[in-house]
């Protein structure tokens, strides 16, 4: 167990030590008003005792009493405190590695475990580092004291008599224990399944509402919980367990106690006065034989939790980086050579052979049919996935020379499909620029041609966008994007399929608007309609992968081929919507 969370323990050992200290000075210093009681009880009996004697005895109990309340108050805070701050390190070390991450990662985690991992796990580590460490304290090393000091001050032989049935319950305990952690494991996993669905359905309203699926999504969550729920009284049936061992243990050693410590009266060989402190002592061992139970049940938790937690901090990096790499170029030259590609859980390479060079300033327009490679093509300078990067090169030299964050600050990309963040219009469209001034964005917006819809918002650039963009209709997301992009304004403008759902003025308006904007920039547009791409440098058709045409609008066109076909099918189409 230590093992695992010695990485805390070392980042945190000065405080843990203080708590333990502090801890420790307590314990002690609360082992002294049982003696005082039991001497003072031996005084009143033999009447040896006067009235400024019995107020000093009460005086010094007040005394150490609060001596014990202000160490109390130090292990409190620095062991609660240690809760808190594995609290807060173990989530940032969880988002540290999560943004790190390429998109492999979340192809084998979902978004419901990664949550689980962030909350319920986080949770459990969190209860062993505060109130785990005290049990354990108190379970061990207090203990031991005290029946030292039930030794010392009264007797051996009532002390091992009465503590007989202790390994009974830590045996006991340990064996709970065990089957806790086993079972603990699937409550995480049942909750890790119930958290996705949750999100699903959340992020899917829309869908649900407009095909009537409420009940249907209802039944199914349903048994998400009532799965979750079963799993849980797995474990609380164990834990049901720990109470009555508790109770019954402590229950013994009183009966055992209290019994043959009256014997011992009886034969003169304690005083009552001594037989007092020792059931003082006595009671104050319940609280350590709970705390053990307490620390086997934080500590299998904490354990499973742990272990799903290191599965993701100890998750190799997919993309690794040059410890040499170097900042590319402003605006440099790319170029694809026999680049191949295919994602982790693909069987085959989705581009294949790729030949293109794309010199700085110059336009190309990407095309095919729905599943040919389009998208795909356009991230490969985004390096989220791992891939070869000796057949990218940027002036020249392979993709791996440049770190991935200075390539990816050079580009300006604008994804299929938008995500809108739950903040307002103008929050979303500034996430490419934070320190954007009113101007910049305003720009940007015109650029999108956004501008004749802010009139339609209640609070214009303020307005709340909602979950997902809810508030937002599909034209409206897509020029959030594009705006945001514009507003990075950087040296490479990627648009993948990013106005499939605007009009077609506003999709003119905008091409417009990116041909007197272009100012050297190299763009890379992706698209079904070849009205946003036939004025560009060149134009290519992906076909499985595989670049099958390539060349201007016009060469294109009387080549006859996919591409001229396509054109003409959209010019016709075109042509009847204007009638």
């Amino acid at each position: 167990m230590f093992k695992k969370f010695w990485w805390f323990i070392s980042y945190y050992k000065k405080e843990y030590i203080l708590a333990i200290v502090f801890l420790a000075l307590s314990n002690i210093v609360g082992l002294i008003p049982p003696y005082i009681t039991g001497r003072l009880t031996d005084m009143i009996f033999e009447d040896s005792i006067e009235l400024n004697t019995f107020l000093l005895i009460l005086l010094l109990n007040l005394v150490v009493i609060a001596i014990k309340y202000f160490f109390a108050m130090g292990w409190s805070y620095f062991t609660f405190r240690a809760g808190n701050e594995i609290d807060y390190k173990t989530r940032d070390n969880l988002m540290t590695k999560f943004l790190r991450q390429s998109l492999k990662f979340f192809e084998k985690h979902s978004t419901g475990s990664l949550m689980g991992k962030s909350t319920n796990d986080v949770d459990s580590i969190s209860d062993l580092a505060g109130i785990g460490t005290l049990s354990l304290f108190d379970s061990t090393a207090f203990p031991f004291i005290i029946i030292i000091m039930m030794m010392v001050v009264v007797d051996v032989r009532l002390t091992l008599a009465a503590i007989v049935p202790l390994p009974i319950l830590a045996y006991l305990s340990i064996w709970i224990g065990d089957r806790i952690l086993i079972r603990w494991e699937k409550v995480q996993r049942a909750f890790d399944k119930l958290n996705t669905n949750v999100l699903e359905d959340i992020e899917g309203v829309r869908i649900t509402r407009v095909f009537n699926l409420q009940r249907s999504r209802q039944i199914k969550f349903k048994e998400s919980g009532e799965n979750l729920l079963d799993r849980n009284m797995d474990v609380v049936k164990y834990q049901a367990l720990l109470t009555p061992v508790q109770r019954i243990v402590p229950a013994f050693t009183f009966i055992i106690g209290i019994a043959y410590g009256s014997v011992l009266i009886s034969k003169g060989e304690i005083s009552i006065g001594q037989l007092i402190s020792f059931t003082y002592y006595l009671n104050m061992l319940v609280w350590p034989m709970h705390a053990f139970g307490n620390f086997i049940n934080l500590k299998q938790q904490a354990n499973a939790s742990m272990d799903r937690v290191q599965d993701v901090l100890f998750y190799k990096e997919d993309i690794t980086e040059n410890d040499e790499a170097i900042d590319a170029a402003m605006n440099p030259d790319i170029e694809f050579r026999n680049h191949s590609f295919k994602y982790p859980s693909s069987k085959e390479n989705v581009l294949k052979d790729v030949n293109i060079k794309i010199e700085k300033g110059k336009s190309i327009g990407v095309l095919g049919k729905t599943g040919s490679g389009k998208s795909s093509f356009l991230k490969q300078l985004l390096h989220l996935y791992p891939m070869e990067t000796e057949s990218i090169l940027i002036d020249g030299d392979t993709l791996d020379k440049y770190s991935i964050s200075s390539v990816r600050e050079r580009i300006g990309y604008v994804p299929q499909k938008h995500m809108i963040f739950s903040k307002s219009i103008k929050d979303n469209i500034k996430l490419s620029k934070p320190n954007a001034d009113d101007e910049e964005v305003m720009k940007a917006i015109r650029l999108a041609d956004f501008e004749k819809d802010l009139k339609t918002f209640p609070k214009g650039l303020d307005t709340l966008c909602g979950e997902q963009g809810i508030s937002l209709s599909g034209g409206q997301k897509q020029r959030i994007a594009i705006s945001r992009a514009f507003l990075k304004d950087s040296n490479i403008l990627i648009l993948d399929d990013a106005m499939s759902a605007l009009d077609g003025r506003t999709e003119k308006n905008i091409i417009n608007n990116i041909k007197k904007d272009k100012e050297g920039r190299t763009m890379i547009i992706s698209s079904h309609r070849i009205s946003q791409v036939k004025d560009l440098d060149e134009i290519i058709v992906l076909d499985e992968g595989k670049i099958v045409e390539r060349g201007s609008h016009d060469e294109l066109v009387k080549k006859g081929k996919w591409y001229s076909k396509q054109y003409k099918n959209q010019s016709a189409r075109s042509q009847f919507d204007e009638e």
